[in-house]
């Protein structure tokens, strides 16, 4: 017994080294591009990165699952759906976020965000289009006999597309600085993105992006996308802070997408990320 509890609690602590809260990057394909992708999105996983991207989705759904940096006890599992609106009132999303611990059946961490975001075209003419998109989080984070800590979360995004080939984004996340907790309450992250991308040949995108997390360190990132064949997409991009190597492969076929990503870290185990989607 002693043995399974001191198991628990390593495995625990190595868990929170990854926690609470923390940008898990919840797409292969922007885990592909080294997380360069708030001025890139343009599907259901805009919920999670920029709502401003949703005003570019019609009907879509996708899942995604991961172990974290290698790890068989850490489990990342996603959801995203968009339903674009009557009129011109724009899209609608839903998402959510689960990492889970556990250890022989017994869940020691759960952390849980839920989301329902929108999206909408402000201004449109032959020279630009601007997007935005707002979201609204719900913050879920339960251990293993103890009580269950919730809080709200709001994030706002901006999308300009530019002369139909680059496109300027910025994305602010947790804007109201969610606290949680009871008597110690901490602050969850907070991050303001700055993105541009560019498409300089038809099926063809790259990517720089820099991020701003308000109590830590800025994160530079940049990745390209290419399809070497219509349906078949390769992907490259590189992470700073965490430093990481990221690679990965798009297959689009009849609607359905099927997303891989490697992401190499520079001390940790890696990760292989995949995707599931399909719009309708």
């Amino acid at each position: 017994m002693k043995k399974y509890l001191l198991i628990s609690l390593l495995i625990l602590q190595t868990a929170l080294l990854m926690a609470v809260f923390d940008d898990y990057i919840p797409s292969a394909r922007a885990r592909a591009m080294g997380g360069a992708y708030t001025a890139v999105v343009d599907d259901a996983a805009a919920v999670f990165f920029n709502p401003a991207g949703l005003a570019q989705v019609d009907y879509a759904a996708q899942l995604g699952f991961a172990q974290l940096n290698g790890q068989s006890f850490a489990d990342f599992r996603t959801a995203a759906a968009g339903i674009k609106l009557p009129a011109k009132l724009g899209t609608i999303g839903i998402g959510a976020r689960i990492m889970g611990v556990s250890f022989e059946d017994l869940e020691l961490m759960s952390e849980q965000t839920f989301t329902l975001a929108h999206g909408f075209v402000l201004q449109h003419d032959v020279h630009s289009t601007i997007s935005v998109g707002y979201a609204a989080n719900y913050y879920r984070l339960s251990f293993d006999d103890e009580d269950t800590d919730n809080a709200f979360g709001l994030d706002l995004g901006v999308s300009a597309l530019l002369h139909g080939r680059t496109r300027l984004a910025f994305n602010i996340s947790n804007l109201n600085q969610a606290k949680m907790g009871n008597e110690n309450q901490s602050i969850l992250p907070s991050k303001m993105a700055l993105g541009i991308s560019y498409q300089p040949y038809d099926k063809v995108i790259t990517s720089i992006e820099v991020k701003k997390d308000f109590a830590r360190e800025t994160e530079f990132m940049g990745g390209v996308e290419a399809y070497v064949l219509e349906p078949l997409a390769i992907r490259f991009g590189v992470h700073q802070n965490p430093a990481t190597w990221n690679a990965g492969v798009g297959l689009n076929v009849k609607n359905i997408k099927i997303d891989f990503s490697y992401s190499a870290h520079a001390v940790l185990p890696s990760t292989l990320y995949g995707n599931l989607g399909y719009e309708f």
